[in-house]
This record gives structure tokens, C-alpha cells and sequence, in this order.
């Protein structure tokens, strides 16, 4: 148990293995955050800009595994670098009659503008399955922004954001403004300038920027690119793999509380439906992957799920990422068998794996029961997949360890603390050098996936 309790500052809390109790019987009440700029507070004034969906679910029938032709594939951190994708698509031989392709958020917003516009079109086209990522939701954010402002009394809005964006544009073309930080000071001396427009700048969220790439991916998109872009949830459920897909991740229990705390979902009986006759391990398992949603706060809160990379030593979410070279590897005891008896602490448990995107310092990040796809592509390094075909997804033919393939792509880099991903991943350091392309790895508790990857350019 004391190894336990320590294990929060051995590993990021946004890749730890999942294990759950209690049973989802109704949806997230979600709580919006109030300590970073593109999430609304409520009571704030605006309206809801955030339109989040809680969870989706794609069910064994959606995936089709059991077609020998169909396949499952996991696609990391696009950020607009549509060459890559359809670089990684062709290797993979992708075949969007049959395989089923889900994307773990970010696909959108820093890298180039068009791109972000192709990769955008060409998932609301298909109908592609997915998670919101964190530059994602800022974009739906300033969409609903737009269309809220541009609204306003009988088209004044439009008018004034016209004239702004026209004056934008006359600074770009002259070569007054030159990059973000020229950008963000024009804005603040239209700001101080345009006294007769205050009720307009007044209507701008704290902390926003005006004609960030954010900014013009929300005003140039198709509304059918937008209402794709809503229908994204923050989580996926895969019952029949019992996998979670989250963009930032989840927690495995409260951190508020000590991992023995009787207030911990796990150190009790889930709630199981009615008809449930004690006998379905299927039933009990779904109660418990689905149950952590509910019962454990942080991941009610869209920002925690969006964002979250280190749990900081005051128990606290943090965006901050705080590398070491401990590779800890381990399964929660604390948890229950359909027929049990609660005896004190020693209910056994289920496993589940997380696929998350989010985190391009670390490079690949795979460990038993977690996989982290940011191989951040958007830095010149690579685009990876994770795999499911109908051979490795149904049975484990073979013992397959954790392998050389994690330890290389997290011992390749340096030990950092305190490395802040959105200041930004531009570290260049770490996984470029690794091409997982075929390797194996375990999935679930008896299945397993291959890697494939493909390098990127980093756009100028």
C-alpha cells in the first residue's frame, strides 16, 4: 500500500493503469475551469462557447473485429500536418470501406492553417471517429464566439469585426505585423485605441487572442467542419477491448484522498443494475470502466480530460509534465469479483488500458496498460498509429512483454522537470529516432496491437 501512495511521484498521472468500480447510471455534470484562458466560468456572462459532449462509445459491432478484413487504427496528434496523415494512411494501406480509424484529438491548429482546414474536411467528410483534443475545443470555442458576435444587434458585430479584420489584414500585407507577438500587440493597441468599440472588446474573453491560429480556423471552416468538431466527445468507451480513449487522459482514482481512503471508488461494491444476476463478469467490468467517469471528479471537469499530463505534489492536476527515468509498471489489488464479499481491502480487480494523445515531450509512451501517441509530428518528429487487426486484436498468440520499445522511446530523452508542452513542444529532442513500424505490443489484458509510423516535415 505504501508503494501505492508513493506512485504518484514516480509516474505521470495521465498514464497510469485504470481499474474501476461503480456503475455509470447517468451522465457527467460537468464543471468548467476557471484557471485557463478558452474555458468559460459560469456566471461569467457569455454563453456556453464550450458545447461539450461527455463520452461516446463504439461498440464490438462499430470495430468489427472479428472480420479478418477490418482493422482498428489509433492515430495520435495530426495538428493539421495533412501530408503526414495521408503519408502514415498509405504505409498502413488504409482502407476507409473496412478499417475503422479514430483520431485522439489535436488534429487541428499550429501546424499550417490550409492543413488544418484539409485534415478537418477530411475527417468531417468520412465521418471519422474521434476525441477532442485541447486546440480542438478552442476552436469550437471561438466558432460559437463568432456566430455569437456576429449576431449581435442586427449585424453591428459582423460590421465590427469586419473592420478589425480588414485593418489585420492591412498590417499583414504592409509588414507591420510579423508573427503572434506582433499580432498580440496590434490587438492591445486597438484595444486601448478604439475607446467608441469598448462595449465590442469588452465581449472578449479574458485571455483570448484575436486572429490566433485558433482564431482563423474557427472563421474560415464549413459549419458542416464545426458541428463535426461538437459532435466530438471527451472520451470514448471500447467496451469490448475495455480501452478508454481520452485526449489529455483520466485519473485512476482521486488524488484529494489517500488511495485507501473509504471514499475512493475502488474500495467498495459498484452499484450494478437491477437485472444483474452476479453471474455476467462482462456486466461488472463495464460498471467499473465506466463507473470512474462518475464517481471521481476531476474527470467530470472537461479541462482535466483535455489537458491533464502530471498530478503536481499538492494533489492537484497540472498541464506541467515532469519527465523520470522510473519506468513503473504495476496493477492495483484494490477492486471486486462479481460474486465477492467485501472484506476489507482485497476485493480484486479488472484492468483497463488508455490511449491518450496530448504530450509530445515524451515521445511514444507505452506502458502496460497505458499508451501515449503524441510522437509530435508537428515538430519535424513523427506520426504514429497503434494497430488492431482481427489477428492481434482477438487473442494474444504469443507472450509479449512491455519490450525495448518503450524503455528506448522514454530513456531517449533527458530527464526534464517542470516542461510545459503548450509553451511550447518545440523540443526537439527525444522520439524522433524511434520507428516503431511492426512492432508488437500488448493491448488489453489478452490482446495485442502493432505500431506504424511515418516522419514528418515540420512545416515553415
Amino acid at each position: 500500500m505504501a508503494q501505492l501512495l508513493n506512485l504518484r511521484n514516480a509516474v505521470p498521472f495521465s498514464v497510469i493503469s485504470f481499474f474501476f468500480v461503480y456503475f455509470f447510471s447517468s451522465g457527467l455534470q460537468l464543471e468548467l475551469s476557471s484557471d485557463v484562458p478558452g474555458v468559460l466560468v459560469k456566471g461569467s456572462g457569455f454563453p456556453d462557447f464550450g458545447n461539450y459532449r461527455n463520452i461516446g462509445t463504439v461498440s464490438a459491432e462499430q470495430l468489427s473485429l472479428d472480420d479478418s478484413d477490418r482493422r482498428a487504427i489509433f492515430v495520435g496528434d495530426i495538428h493539421g500536418m495533412k501530408s503526414s496523415l495521408d503519408d502514415l494512411l498509405r504505409q498502413i494501406s488504409y482502407n476507409g470501406d473496412k478499417d475503422t480509424l479514430i483520431h485522439l484529438g489535436d488534429i487541428i491548429a499550429k501546424g499550417p492553417h490550409e492543413g488544418s482546414l484539409s485534415v478537418l474536411s477530411f475527417m468531417s467528410t468520412h465521418n471519422i471517429t474521434g476525441v477532442r483534443g485541447n486546440h480542438d475545443q478552442m476552436v469550437i470555442e471561438w466558432r460559437a464566439w463568432l456566430n455569437w458576435v456576429q449576431e449581435m444587434e442586427a449585424g453591428a458585430g459582423s460590421r465590427w469585426l469586419l473592420d478589425l479584420e480588414e485593418k489585420w489584414k492591412q498590417g499583414n500585407v504592409s509588414g507591420e505585423l510579423d508573427g503572434d507577438s506582433d499580432t498580440d500587440d496590434w490587438v492591445k493597441e486597438q484595444m486601448r485605441d478604439g475607446r467608441k468599440d469598448h462595449k465590442w472588446w469588452s465581449r472578449v474573453p479574458k485571455g483570448w487572442k484575436l486572429f490566433s491560429d485558433h482564431y482563423q480556423v474557427a472563421r474560415d471552416m464549413s459549419k458542416s467542419d464545426y458541428n463535426y468538431l461538437r459532435s466530438l466527445p471527451l472520451v470514448l468507451h471500447l467496451p469490448s477491448k475495455h480501452a478508454f480513449l481520452a485526449h489529455g487522459g483520466l485519473l485512476p482514482y482521486d488524488p484529494m484522498h489517500s488511495i485507501s481512503s473509504k471514499r475512493q471508488p475502488l474500495a467498495h461494491l459498484p452499484k450494478l443494475p437491477s437485472a444483474f444476476n452476479g453471474s455476467s463478469i462482462a456486466t461488472s467490468r463495464n460498471a467499473q470502466e465506466l463507473a470512474i467517469l462518475n464517481d471521481i471528479k476531476q474527470n467530470n471537469d472537461p479541462w482535466v480530460v483535455l489537458n491533464i499530463r502530471n498530478v503536481r505534489n499538492d494533489n492537484t492536476v497540472s498541464r506541467w509534465v515532469v519527465v523520470t527515468h522510473s519506468l513503473t509498471h504495476y496493477r492495483t489489488r484494490i477492486g471486486f469479483e462479481p460474486s465477492a464479499q467485501v472484506k476489507g481491502d482485497t476485493l480484486p480487480c479488472y484492468p483497463s488500458t488508455v490511449v491518450y494523445g496530448h504530450t509530445a515531450s515524451r515521445g511514444l509512451d507505452i506502458h502496460r496498460w497505458t499508451v501515449g501517441l503524441d510522437t509530435g509530428c508537428v515538430y519535424g518528429r513523427r506520426l504514429t498509429a497503434l494497430i488492431l487487426d482481427s489477428d492481434t486484436a482477438q487473442s494474444r498468440r504469443e507472450s509479449v512483454s512491455l519490450g525495448a520499445i518503450g524503455a528506448r522511446a522514454y530513456n531517449s530523452r533527458e530527464e526534464r522537470e517542470g516542461y510545459d508542452d503548450d509553451d511550447d513542444d518545440d523540443d526537439e529532442e527525444g522520439s524522433d529516432s524511434v520507428k516503431p513500424n511492426g512492432e508488437i505490443i500488448p493491448f488489453s489484458d489478452q490482446g495485442q496491437a502493432r505500431l506504424a509510423s511515418v516522419e514528418c516535415h515540420k512545416p515553415k
